[in-house]
């Protein structure tokens, strides 16, 4: 059996409690070091926050400026693109001019009486023939009235010096004709 004894010892030591009162005291470097440690850890804090902020900007930034790059470099491949058919173009400008500058007689002489005949005119030209002195012409028409006209753009394309009429018949409704053109000296 065990014994418990309830009743206040007397005889034995009683410890001393402490209070807040008798506590030691913290010597006064003690609250500096405190002060110090919590001021760093403020600015740690103020550092950490304002880094991620700046990270924040920085990222939103970058993306910005990616999506900008795409832009730039869409306008780019359009700037070639456009570039590379300039030049396609101009190189076929270039071919079309160096054609016409080489054209000799022949070519010349089809364009000019090609382009004298008058728009919209029932005039067909049957041969065109290369003479010594120029060139004879012979052709038919419903309206013998556009021949002066075909002469004339003829006399004005620059490439005969004078246009005469050797010929024309009359045969139902369609006059054949022939003209002679005396080409320039």
């Amino acid at each position: 059996m065990i014994k418990v004894n309830l009743l206040k010892d007397h005889s034995a030591p009683v410890e001393k409690q402490q209070t807040g009162v008798d506590a030691p005291k913290m010597p006064w470097y003690g609250y500096a070091y405190i002060a110090a440690i919590l001021v760093a850890a403020v600015a740690l804090g103020y550092l950490w926050n304002s880094s991620g902020n700046a990270i924040q900007k920085a990222t939103a930034e970058n993306q910005r400026l990616e999506r900008e790059l795409k832009v730039m470099e869409d306008l780019r491949r359009q700037f070639v693109e456009l570039e590379r058919k300039t030049q396609e173009r101009q190189g076929r400008i270039d071919i079309i001019e160096k054609l016409l500058q080489s054209q000799s007689g022949p070519v010349k002489l089809m364009n000019a009486v090609i382009q004298s005949v008058p728009p919209n005119r029932e005039i067909w030209l049957t041969s065109l023939e290369q003479t010594n002195t120029g060139v004879k012409v012979k052709g038919s028409t419903r309206v013998p009235e556009v021949l002066p006209d075909f002469m004339g753009n003829l006399e004005k394309s620059g490439i005969f010096a004078s246009i005469d009429v050797e010929q024309i018949e009359r045969r139902d409704e369609i006059s054949n004709f022939s003209l002679i053109c005396a080409g320039k000296k």
